[in-house]
């Protein structure tokens, strides 16, 4: 490790509590999207940055404001509490509209008002009339469930957010049954009312926010120089984003062409996949533990995707009140190509309607790294009690993984990297308001699963950067590792330094000298 610099610096931490605002576009002079399209292609002389996007496709001239987003975490639990969950976290989910001074609730977009629909059975009747009405649209995913059905407020919930029964806000409304007399035979994705019912959830907001995101978020952005080097965000958007993009650049392009694009979209936890303007969508097989669907719930789907890179769909947590299983490609049984990060335990949930933050998990077995202590040879199973969910997969580092020897230029990365974890001091830095002062002296090296902007952690896991300053970091540009979500402060509500008590310092050079000037 480098000396410690006698210098300070000063750190800043975002909070996570994000605003989307979503502007609609002016259509061309005749009412069609063929210009508008165009505007987002840039010609072969022009330069992407931001005068160009300022200049065109987001010129203001041809934007009206629509309305204000809001997703943000209200209250997070912590792994010491929620020993087998390895945490919990409640995000407030709100639209806003804005006329001048005059600020305004909006409906959220296909998300019901559980509680008025479940106390009004006039009114759920109507629902799903409009639901049997609009079949094929809901299958591609391009409906818009009228604003007399919808909530104005939601709560989303983690850990295992996918699975939990507070985000399938549908599931508790509807019986298959009332869907069973619908045909499906022509349909794209919903061939059984059960898959019927989970694409409602999977599209209303909790469900689409707790099901291929990262931290309940698809946007987070990345962190910049004011930020501690050991606490920075690697990958700043979601797996379901990365996915998305591949779907809209193909709709793009197809518009501007005058093409009638594909309007399919897949459920929000898909892979990403090979799109075409008509025709089966071609999904790329889902890589290491990212989600799957299970043979049974895969059956009452149409073309869904596989498994790729030796994985198979392993099911993870299974919650009450939920039909589809929280599952992921994982390595087989008894594999001998174990990596730190896999997961290792499962579990099932209890889950309790009326008060979400009383679900609780109850783990159910080990099917993974089954060594009885940590050792740099042979993996075991992490718990959940020190937050991560779950548990990891765990092999402490070697010199070779010090040294990031496996990382070779023109070769596919390791599914392991020789990243940061948290020691004993983390939680006292945590709890002590100060953490920056004191991180650099609470984290250790140890080896955790490799991600990029490619390859992306599993659910309640997020990738993180190395610090800049890390021996041998040239090896391994642009490549980060998999931490629990919450042991990254800027996705954490709580103990956050108070701003008007003082800006907090750190001594830079802290742990690997990774403050100084990069």
């Amino acid at each position: 490790m480098p000396t410690a610099s006698r210098k300070t610096a000063r750190f800043w931490l975002r909070l996570p509590f994000n605003f989307n605002a979503v502007y609609n576009a002016a259509p061309d002079a005749d009412g069609g999207c063929v210009g508008v399209a165009g505007r987002w292609t840039p010609q072969i002389d022009e330069t992407v940055d931001a005068g160009w996007l300022f200049g065109g496709p987001l010129e203001k001239a041809g934007l009206a404001f629509k309305q204000l987003e809001l997703n943000a975490q209200m209250v997070r639990f912590p792994s010491g509490q929620e020993t087998e969950f390895g945490g919990q976290a409640a995000y407030l989910m709100r639209i806003f509209g804005i006329d001048g001074e005059t600020i305004s609730e909006k409906p959220l977009e296909n998300t019901p008002d559980t509680t008025r629909l479940a106390q009004d059975a006039v009114l759920k009747a109507k629902l799903a009339g409009y639901i049997s009405a609009n079949l094929s649209a809901v299958d591609l995913g391009v409906y818009e469930i009228p604003d007399e059905f919808l909530a104005k407020k939601v709560i989303s919930w983690s850990t295992f957010g996918s699975a939990r029964q507070a985000n399938h806000p549908f599931t508790p409304l509807f019986q298959p049954a009332d869907f069973s007399g619908l045909d499906y035979s022509a349909l794209k994705l919903v061939r059984t009312p059960e898959a019927l019912v989970e694409r409602l959830d999977n599209g209303a907001c909790q469900g689409c926010h707790q099901a291929g995101s990262t931290a309940g978020f698809h946007f987070i952005g990345l962190d910049d120089k004011t930020t501690s080097p050991l606490n920075r965000i690697e990958v700043g958007i979601s797996p379901h984003l990365h996915a998305e993009m591949p779907r809209r650049e193909a709709w793009l392009r197809a518009t501007a062409e005058g093409k009638e694009p594909n309007r399919f979209r897949p459920l929000s936890f898909a892979p990403p996949a090979n799109w075409k303007v008509a025709g089966e969508v071609a999904y790329v097989p889902a890589g290491i533990a990212m989600p799957c669907l299970m043979p049974e719930d895969a059956a009452r789907f149409g073309a869904t995707w596989q498994c790729g890179g030796g994985t198979i769909c392993a099911p993870l947590a299974t919650a009450s009140g939920v039909r589809t299983k929280l599952a992921q490609c994982l390595l087989p049984k008894d594999s001998g190509k174990m990596f730190s990060g896999h997961p290792c335990l499962t579990g099932s949930i209890a889950s309790n309607p009326a008060q979400p933050f009383n679900d609780r998990y109850s783990i159910s077995g080990q099917f993974a790294a089954f060594a009885p202590d940590i050792s740099r040879t042979a993996y075991t199973c992490r718990p959940p009690k020190i937050g991560v969910p779950a548990g990891i997969a765990y092999r402490g580092c070697d010199d070779k993984d010090r040294a990031f020897a496996a990382f070779k230029p023109g070769k596919p990365i390791p599914s392991e990297i020789c990243g940061l974890v948290g020691g004993k001091k983390f939680d006292t830095c945590v709890a002590t308001n100060n953490f920056d002062q004191c991180l650099g002296g609470a984290v250790n090296r140890g080896n955790r699963l490799a991600c990029s902007a490619d390859r992306f952690c599993r659910e309640d896991y997020m990738c993180q950067s190395l610090p800049p300053d890390t021996p041998g970091i040239g090896k391994v540009k642009g490549i980060g590792f998999c931490s629990p979500t919450y042991f990254i402060f800027q996705m954490r509500i709580d103990n956050h330094a108070t701003p008007w008590a003082g800006a907090v310092r750190a001594t830079m050079g802290a742990g690997f000298g990774a403050a100084e000037a990069e």
